[in-house]
């Protein structure tokens, strides 16, 4: 997808989004020790390509850009054995609750 301008309604989901925990934190079952942040997915984009807008998850700065994190050597994730697309289920679980 092309990057585009967020719509009003996609401006309020990620700001629902961010005021989520870390699923990631919540998985592991540990402490969000950081502000969550919105993140798109990369599973099925190509290189330069974001997914998009609705298809985000909340993740806390050092789930999502930490060095053991997402846009990190992805640690964290290989520790539960998760792809971003169960983070995406667990964020929208959780953003439905």
């Amino acid at each position: 997808m092309s990057e585009k301008t967020k719509s009003q309604a996609e401006k309020n989901y990620h700001e629902h989004i961010a005021s989520l925990p870390c699923v990631l934190c919540t998985a592991l079952e540990t402490q969000q020790r950081t502000a969550t942040a919105v993140h798109h997915i990369r599973e099925g984009q190509g290189w330069s390509q974001r997914a998009s807008h609705w298809l985000v998850c909340a993740l806390c700065h050092d789930c999502h850009q930490g060095p053991n994190g997402i846009h990190g050597d992805r640690t964290l994730l290989n520790i539960l054995k998760l792809k971003e697309l169960d983070l995406l289920a667990f964020t929208i679980e959780a953003a439905n609750k």
